[in-house]
């Protein structure tokens, strides 16, 4: 029996979260879903989408270069696109006659990438990487008789939606990697963790006129300055009635699962 079919109770908490909950803040956003949410029925996650509030902010500024549909094809998003890391980690069960499992783990980088369709906000870059190949090659792929993917990849769709409490989505084809295996052996998602957030900071000049008291009276002086805007991937709304909502979409073949809650928010003074 895999994993998601084990019948286990629902995830005990929220999967998703924004760190700070400050209105009008920076902030990052963090996603731990496990297998009551990634599976179903035995039936692996296909798409994933993040939807929330309405007022989130979205600010491509936030890195000095975005990665390139071409570079996320060959695994080399530029270091100053990285916008955040996780973990994958997939159970599989059913290759020993005695029972037990165990556990693949794939780390991942985010990176935030060029809009994948017109009038997209941007896209974001999952790379995976296999931890631990050496013992899965030597010591699994030949219980299971297929090989696991040393790496993979994955483009998420950021867009705005036009009407609704949510305001902006996240959207995931498909996870990173997959793993086919034949009876009776299982593979299902088992964890899913992802933290997003970036801040870059960039000059601003401009000049300073200041009114200036000389023996001939008073002048105007041009005095050159400069300001530094921050600019946050992920900025929260700037109002909070307590919490902002959001939403949680995975796909199976036979449907979708939803996953809706609600984030506790702060005011700023």
């Amino acid at each position: 029996m895999s994993t998601g079919a084990a019948g286990a109770a629902a995830q005990t908490t929220a999967p998703v979260a924004l760190d700070p909950s400050v209105a009008g803040q920076g902030t990052a956003l963090v996603v731990a879903a496990d297998a009551t949410l990634l599976s179903r029925q035995g039936q692996p996650a296909g798409s994933i989408t993040l939807a929330l509030a309405r007022g989130m902010r979205v600010d491509r500024a936030a890195r000095e270069r975005l990665c390139t549909r071409a570079q996320a094809a060959r695994s080399r998003c530029p270091g100053a696109s990285r916008i955040g890391f996780g973990r994958l980690v997939m159970s599989v069960l059913g290759y020993l006659p005695t029972g037990g499992g165990t556990e693949l783990a794939w780390s991942l980088d985010a990176y935030l990438g060029t809009p994948v369709r017109q009038g997209d906000v941007a896209s974001v870059v999952l790379q995976a990487r296999l931890l631990g190949a050496d013992s899965v090659d030597l010591l699994l792929e030949p219980l299971i008789g297929t090989s696991v993917p040393r790496s993979g990849r994955s483009s998420g769709r950021l867009v705005r939606r036009a009407s609704g409490e949510m305001g902006i989505e996240l959207r995931f084809a498909e996870l990173p990697v997959g793993l086919s295996v034949a009876a009776p052996v299982s593979v299902t998602p088992a964890r899913l963790e992802l933290t997003l957030s970036a801040v870059r900071r960039t000059r601003q000049n401009f000049v300073r006129r200041v009114r200036v008291r000389t023996p001939s009276g008073y002048e105007i002086r041009r005095i050159r300055d400069h300001r530094l805007i921050g600019h946050h991937l992920l900025r929260t709304p700037e109002r909070c009635r307590g919490s902002w909502p959001y939403e949680l979409r995975v796909g199976f073949p036979d449907g979708v699962r939803r996953t809706r809650g609600r984030i506790d928010c702060t005011q700023t003074p």
